[in-house]
């Protein structure tokens, strides 16, 4: 048995340990509102892609992050030709290289927030970059979809210090899979996670409240997995707002 006083003062000096929060997961408790969004820019004409488009998918896991795999166009050359790729995907990268001063553009190469890049294969330096962005004081630009039986809203509230801002809307599939005879990737079978599909413009936000109806469908006609709203600074510039709902 310890004696009296000894007992009181091993009281008082954890009394004094400094406060830690913990952080306790609530059922039911709604994702992050303020979503860190991750670009692939990616190709299944590319030799070092999959270990960056693997990466990809642990990161579309996570509950803070809007992780997205656009597939571009310019190694469709080199004997396989990539049925996700689109030019739209290699302008989006190219708006990146002009507004962050870069001469060229590459695979696989990971955008965060549209402010920050990185090799998308070199884990801990995009871990890192999505861990500044979470820390950005920034207040942006608040993105909400209800998805109701019949129809889809989006709103967005706030972020009047950003000036105009671009609306994009993305159509997106959680997962495809392909068989890959020809190219550098000749005789894999590759995954990929969330592949974007679609990618336009949907309105002009100038800080001021605005709601309006999200199609559920593509222009092109098919119903993709997924639906995403990103609000934007114009040309290649910082992303301010995000949210997504499933669609199927």
């Amino acid at each position: 048995m310890y004696p009296l006083a000894k007992i009181r003062a091993v009281v008082l000096a954890w009394l004094a340990l400094p406060v830690l929060a913990i952080h306790i997961p609530v059922a039911g408790a709604q994702p992050a509102k303020r979503w860190v969004v991750v670009e692939l820019f990616t190709s299944q004409g590319c030799y070092s892609c999959p270990p960056a488009d693997r990466f990809l998918g642990k990161l579309a896991k996570r509950k803070d992050v809007l992780a997205l795999s656009f597939h571009v166009d310019y190694w469709n050359y080199l004997g396989w030709r990539d049925p996700y790729s689109s030019h739209q995907a290699t302008r989006r990268q190219r708006s990146y290289a002009w507004a962050m001063k870069r001469r060229s553009v590459y695979t696989p190469q990971i955008v965060v927030d549209g402010t920050l890049q990185g090799i998308g294969s070199y884990t801990g330096t995009i871990n890192g970059l999505i861990d500044l962005r979470k820390q950005a004081q920034d207040s942006g630009v608040t993105v909400a979809i209800r998805n109701g039986a019949k129809s889809l809203t989006v709103s967005l509230k706030g972020g009047l210090q950003f000036g105009d801002c671009t609306v994009w809307l993305v159509y997106f599939d959680n997962k495809h899979t392909t068989a890959i005879p020809r190219g550098e990737n000749a005789g894999k079978t590759l995954t990929y996670y969330n592949v974007v599909r679609e990618f336009r413009r949907a309105a002009v936000y100038k800080g001021k409240n605005l709601e309006f109806p999200l199609p559920r469908s593509s222009k092109n006609g098919p119903k993709h997995d997924n639906i995403a709203v990103i609000v934007q600074r114009p040309r290649g510039g910082q992303i301010v707002g995000a949210a997504w709902a499933a669609l199927r």
